[in-house]
């Protein structure tokens, strides 16, 4: 993990906009809005001391400031499914109004899900439920597709492998990202081994293993694919302690503070990053407008939410530093 639990604890009330807090999360202050009174939300995250996810809650959290909205957090350190259902147990106890979630398992929630919506209450997941009972997911354009030149550009001349640490298996919006950079590597490099995805639980630590391991067992691995961030921390302290900086690429995404520290000390080669104070805020503003939009709270429709994506950055050495970058770089807390 990327932080103790006290660490979050810390994070999260840094993050709270009222600089209040409770056993059960963390919360923003609240006002009256619209003709509705107040609004009244939750947001249930799963591996929340991970920076993305602590910036996705800044993100939710200075939107509900703004719009005078009650947001109420209900984070976990991990990503077990038993500690994700307690913390939307804890949630629904607090009736809310809207709820986001990170379920890092599609089917964990979509029974309870329907209920929620049938009773007037939007919910937005992190990515596609199974089966579909939500009101939209987070859309970003993290397809790698549009990547693909570039990644192979980077790609190293000679033969060698390719490593994926590819988080938890079956996450459709993870397995988008390198799928189609694996599939390039095949048809246009056959010089390169495509080794079997490796699976870290975006686990640092698990990861960090996993890569010492494979550079032992395939001494000319030649680039690391890193789907999140805590693949790209953890391959990049392998690679620094096995000394092979600048001999094997990591390619990566997201922009942890960990992850940029590796970016400007060249060992990781760039960053695709997700732009999550955006997200964050975005899940903030689409729930709101589901509750004011109908404030009988009849049923609503699942799939009916908006489907506008956010688009990811390329981060290099070159533009990491510019004025525009700022925004999609993530933080380890919320305070300024």
């Amino acid at each position: 993990m990327l932080a103790t639990a006290v660490g979050l604890t810390a994070a999260l009330a840094a993050c709270s906009s009222s600089g209040s807090s409770s056993a059960g999360g963390s919360s923003s202050s609240s006002s009256s809005t619209g003709t509705t009174g107040t609004i009244k939300l939750a947001g249930v995250i799963a591996n929340a001391t991970d920076p993305y996810w602590v910036t996705v809650m800044c993100g939710g959290t200075a939107e509900a400031k703004k719009m005078g909205i009650s947001l109420k957090w209900f984070p976990t350190t991990t990503s077990s499914t038993q500690a994700m259902s307690q913390s939307f147990n804890a949630a629904l106890l607090t009736k809310p109004q809207g709820l986001y979630i990170n379920p890092f398992s599609a089917t964990q929630f979509s029974t309870q899900v329907k209920s929620l919506m049938s009773k007037g209450a939007p919910v937005i997941a992190s990515a596609a439920l199974s089966p579909a009972a939500e009101y939209t997911d987070t859309f970003i354009d993290t397809a790698g597709g549009p990547f693909v030149h570039q990644f192979l550009k980077e790609l190293p001349a000679g033969a060698g492998s390719v490593l994926v640490l590819g988080g938890i298996a079956g996450i459709g919006v993870i397995e988008d990202e390198y799928k189609p950079l694996l599939a390039a590597v095949k048809s246009s490099r056959p010089d390169i081994q495509v080794l079997p995805v490796q699976y870290d639980n975006f686990d640092v630590t698990k990861a960090t293993q996993i890569v010492s391991s494979t550079l032992l067992a395939h001494p000319n691995l030649k680039m690391i694919i890193a789907p999140a961030g805590p693949e790209g921390e953890g391959a990049a302290a392998a690679i620094k302690q096995a000394s092979k900086v600048g001999k094997v690429k990591i390619w990566a995404y997201d922009a942890t503070p960990a992850e940029v520290q590796a970016l400007r000390e060249g060992v990781i080669t760039a960053l695709l990053a997700k732009p999550a104070i955006a997200i964050g805020a975005e899940a903030v503003d689409w729930l709101a407008a589901a509750i004011e939009k109908d404030p009988s709270h009849g049923t609503i429709v699942a799939g009916a939410g908006p489907k506008t994506a956010l688009p990811v950055k390329e981060i290099t050495k070159a533009n990491v530093n510019d004025p525009a970058t700022q925004g999609y770089l993530y933080k380890g807390t919320c305070s300024p």
